[in-house]
């Protein structure tokens, strides 16, 4: 590369984006299904998922045209979480779930969705002073799985879960 076109890439990129700068907020209704600063914290990882569109074809004089149809989002969000000592994290997703749907009572806690699903948000921040250079907040969020906590005698790691959340859409802002 040449050194004008390496000087066009640092002009252009900055300090570009970076992984590991990033804040994770999900609120819910009272403290049952917010994390508050506790959720930002421990999280180790998350993403910002993908959209596409359906494919729609359309057969005009024998050939085939392939146009947009609807927007689609993958439809689930990944977290990955350290758990605390008393494991009071992964109890407030299992809680959470529990309500929508409870094994130990046998009943259903959430009569409509608005009571269980919350919104989730995932800022980037920036580089230089942490200040959200994008913002992606996901609709309708609900935990659909919680991974299982590996424990072994040959390791002294933190242990981490992750959570896969459902949702309906997301939105930038």
């Amino acid at each position: 590369m040449s050194s004008s076109v390496i000087q066009s890439l640092k002009t252009t990129l900055g300090m570009g984006a970076r992984a590991n700068k990033y804040r994770v907020t999900i609120n819910g209704t009272g403290d049952k299904f917010s994390l508050g600063e506790m959720g930002d914290i421990l999280c180790k990882s998350t993403m910002i998922p993908g959209r596409s569109f359906a494919d729609i074809e359309v057969w005009n004089q024998g050939r085939l045209t392939i146009v947009a149809g609807d927007a689609q989002f993958d439809g689930t969000w990944s977290c990955t979480f350290y758990d605390k000592e008393d494991h009071s994290l992964r109890q407030k997703f299992i809680d959470w779930m529990e309500y929508i749907d409870s094994v130990v009572n046998h009943s259903r806690g959430a009569v409509d969705h608005s009571s269980y699903m919350n919104d989730a948000i995932v800022e980037q921040l920036s580089t230089v002073d942490n200040s959200v250079t994008a913002k992606y907040t996901f609709l309708d969020v609900y935990p659909k799985s919680i991974s299982d906590s590996t424990l072994s005698d040959d390791s002294s790691d933190i242990i981490e879960f992750s959570v896969e959340f459902n949702y309906t859409s997301w939105v930038k802002s």
